[in-house]
């Protein structure tokens, strides 16, 4: 008998609105991303955060992971490493748009996206590519606070 079972699926209906209304009593503690914090070294690794601040690192996380990386998650995160050698034109930087909207609808559907910028970004890789650059102006539909979040692959 071979089965494959993928975790991580968002649950609907009847089940979701249990999980909703059972509300929280305290604040959900995760782990800020990127690991390691090279201006403050005396924090240590797997810093603790909560709030906005986990937001971000989930999304500076879920933009960072290569689809097929993560165990018992395979469908988990962006397929952006396929765009790297490709020529910058504009139906490139749809196909990214919306790689990283189709993503986040699955994955982070509680984060909403204001803004989404692509574009050839000011560096260049040690192979002497251009590298692309992504901002994008975030929001949680539960918050007010906004950030920007700019990336380079």
């Amino acid at each position: 008998m071979n089965e494959t079972t993928i975790y991580g699926i968002t649950h609907t209906g009847p089940i979701k609105d249990d999980i909703i209304s059972a509300g929280t009593i305290a604040p959900i503690w995760g782990v800020k991303f990127p690991l390691f914090d090279k201006d403050n070294s005396a924090k240590g690794i797997f810093i603790k955060t909560k709030g906005f601040e986990l937001l971000k690192s989930m999304v500076r996380q879920f933009i960072k992971t290569e689809r097929g990386e993560r165990v018992m998650l395979p469908n988990f995160g962006l397929s952006l490493n396929r765009f790297l050698f490709e020529p910058i034109t504009p139906d490139l930087i749809m196909n990214i748009k919306n790689e990283i909207i189709s993503g986040f609808a699955q994955y982070l559907p509680q984060v909403s996206i204001l803004g989404l910028n692509v574009g050839e970004g000011k560096g260049v890789q040690s192979n002497g590519l251009s590298t692309i650059q992504i901002t994008m102006v975030i929001t949680s539909f539960n918050s007010n606070q906004q950030a920007e979040i700019s990336l380079s692959l």
